[in-house]
């Protein structure tokens, strides 16, 4: 009888319940209590583990925060643009006006952050040129709105690249180690099963079984992962 592997994709909590339910199997038989420190180690290096993605987890909340000020900054300066124009064309959608705005000016604003940086890309040089002071300030907030939004895009993505590099680098590796030694204990149980005559089925009790009903339920990287977190991971998206 086989033990079921951790997969790479388990969230850390999952590994964490399979531990700490095989150290206590191990404690409470009389015939393994000898085994159970093994798994201190691994417990041990879990706390540091989990701290680290929760920590990156905090970088991928606060960045996506960024991404969402500087989505709303940018949605109030393109609405104003658009009321601006508006006001000098006389409330027509003139030819000044769709220089700006190829599509409606909502259109625009409902994009998400990323995508509306790049179609408003080059109004700012335009607007500090048009004859209206209103504008010119519209252009040089626009500017800044920019280096902002920028700014925020490249952070987000960058947290989300420093979470994906930990879950590789870490995570996986510290999954190879929990699967030998798990393999490892499973041996040295089988061999005492045989010498003190326990059923077949003894050395597998030490460990969770694997779901019913086939494969488990298919789990993300970001398995555990907080809910706004897990949205920050995603791509530029409409409000």
């Amino acid at each position: 009888m086989a033990i079921q592997k951790i997969q790479y994709d388990w969230p850390l909590d999952r590994i964490w319940d399979e531990l700490v339910y095989t150290a206590a199997r191990l404690k409470k038989n009389k015939h393994t209590k000898d085994l159970a420190p093994q798994l201190a180690p691994l417990l041990k290096r879990w706390e540091k583990i989990a701290a680290q993605q929760r920590a990156l987890w905090t970088a991928e909340i606060e960045a996506q925060a960024g991404v969402d000020e500087g989505n709303d900054d940018l949605d109030d300066t393109v609405g104003e643009i658009d009321s601006g124009l508006l006001h000098h064309e006389r409330q027509k959608r003139g030819a000044r006006h769709k220089r700006y705005f190829k599509q409606p000016a909502n259109q625009t604003i409902r994009l998400g952050l990323e995508s509306e940086l790049e179609v408003v890309r080059t109004w700012p040089g335009s607007l500090k040129t048009e004859p209206e002071q209103d504008l010119q300030a519209l252009g040089e907030r626009l500017a800044d709105d920019l280096d902002t939004g920028d700014a925020a895009v490249a952070e987000k993505k960058q947290a989300a690249a420093n979470t994906a590099d930990h879950r590789v680098r870490e995570i996986h590796t510290f999954i190879d180690d929990v699967n030998n030694l798990r393999l490892s204990l499973f041996g040295a149980l089988a061999t005492r099963a045989a010498q003190k005559k326990l059923p077949a089925s003894w050395p597998a009790r030490f460990f969770r079984k694997a779901p019913s009903g086939g494969k488990a339920k298919k789990k993300t990287a970001k398995g555990d992962a907080p809910a706004a977190a897990t949205a920050a991971a995603g791509g530029d998206k409409k409000k």
